[in-house]
């Protein structure tokens, strides 16, 4: 069964970089509410992206969507059964692997493996 998600809370934020869909995203923290990519195990996320934001639409003004709140589509890093506690990896894919990573949820909806989609419950 494909991955699906119901959101609690979406919302728009201007992107300081590039967004991948399905990947989480964090602060940049300068005071503007920008969101930038995860880059690090560990990095506090503030929600996972819905939609891809390039730098041209960047440029153009275009906000990346992201559900803060709720049962979301990740890409995963590895396979993850529902059931597990999810974590984020360097890249924002959810992963098992806890050591010095983020929580960021439960998998409700597996994933078969790396760059397979899964479904989160936020937390």
């Amino acid at each position: 069964m494909p991955a699906s998600q119901n959101f609690v809370l979406a919302k728009g934020y201007p992107a300081a970089a590039a967004i991948t869909k399905k990947r989480a995203v964090k602060f940049v923290g300068d005071g503007t509410q920008s969101v930038t990519p995860i880059t690090a195990v560990g990095d506090i996320s503030v929600g996972v992206a819905l939609f891809s934001v390039s730098a041209a639409e960047i440029i153009k003004g275009k906000k990346a969507s992201i559900m803060t709140d709720g049962r979301v589509v990740m890409e995963a890093g590895v396979a993850i059964t529902e059931g597990s506690v999810v974590y984020l990896d360097s890249v924002g894919r959810a992963t098992n692997v806890a050591t010095g990573a983020t929580r960021i949820g439960v998998c409700d909806e597996p994933s078969s493996g790396t760059g397979a989609e899964c479904s989160v419950s936020l937390d």
